[in-house]
């Protein structure tokens, strides 16, 4: 029950935090919606500081491992980028208000951002070697001479901008929840397809 009241008022003060930032979010109203009680709230979290620490440490700690680990297998540049894109359309179809998050944290936060970040280093030797092996395909002839640094860019690109874009999208193109759900869930297919034309050597 103590659980499943945290997991309630986080999931709350996560949504108020992207929808307000920080200094406008109110700890009364994350009470309120959470259905508990403000004395009960400051129980659980001392402050508001405190809520949005957690908040932050455990939005990295679900995050980073679970991308790391998807570069970290063996494949050859193909089956990692499947793998990670699969991984990162995955989550961001199941929670949809991350980016919004992450970019409340970066334009609000974003030196205390940067420190829990670094906190987690130990995952970024991942990254650092698909991107040797990026280079390494490209010496060998697999992969066309595109800068690493861009493909990286241009995978996280196509991946998280549909969900940043969704409001305006959804709005001109009149297209409803239901059916931008199976756009995306297409979206893993429609990004290898668009990667294999940009990248790959025939």
């Amino acid at each position: 029950m103590a659980k499943d009241t945290e997991n309630t008022i986080l999931d709350v003060a996560r949504q108020e935090f992207v929808q307000n930032g920080f200094a406008a979010t109110r700890m009364q109203e994350i009470a309120d919606k959470a259905g508990i009680n403000k004395a009960m709230l400051h129980y659980y979290f001392r402050s508001k500081e405190k809520l949005y620490q957690e908040i932050i440490s455990q939005t990295l700690n679900r995050v980073i491992p679970i991308f790391a680990q998807s570069l970290d297998q063996d494949g050859d540049f193909w089956t990692k980028l499947e793998r990670v894109v699969g991984t990162y359309v995955k989550l961001l179809i199941k929670e949809p208000d991350l980016p919004f998050f992450i970019m409340s944290e970066l334009s609000q936060k974003r030196e205390s951002f940067i420190i829990e970040l670094k906190k987690r280093a130990q995952y970024f030797p991942a990254m650092r070697k698909f991107i040797m092996q990026i280079m390494e395909e490209q010496s060998t002839g697999k992969l066309r001479e595109v800068p690493p640094v861009h493909i990286v860019l241009n995978i996280m690109g196509l991946c998280v901008f549909p969900f940043i874009a969704k409001p305006i999208f959804c709005t001109i193109m009149d297209i409803p929840e239901e059916d931008f759900k199976e756009l995306m869930q297409d979206r893993v297919n429609v990004i290898m397809d668009f990667m294999h034309h940009a990248l790959k050597v025939d």
